[in-house]
């Protein structure tokens, strides 16, 4: 039985950055990482949850 791989099933998109400003500020900066840091949470969270579906099915097909 084929495994579809095209289907990842993941409930968010990419976030829109915030544009830079035009001279540095830290505040900015520290937003501009909150964004990015809560995107890569939710990948990485996504990632580690298909990987386990998968590997539960494996072993459900080994098994039987």
């Amino acid at each position: 039985m084929a495994v579809d791989i095209t289907n990842y099933n993941v409930p968010f998109r990419a976030p829109a950055l915030p544009y830079p400003p035009q001279v540095y500020d830290q505040t900015s900066f520290e937003e501009f990482n909150k964004v990015l840091r809560i995107y890569f949470n939710q990948l990485d969270n996504a990632l580690r949850n298909d990987t386990n579906a998968l590997r539960a099915e494996a072993t459900t097909w080994f098994m039987s």
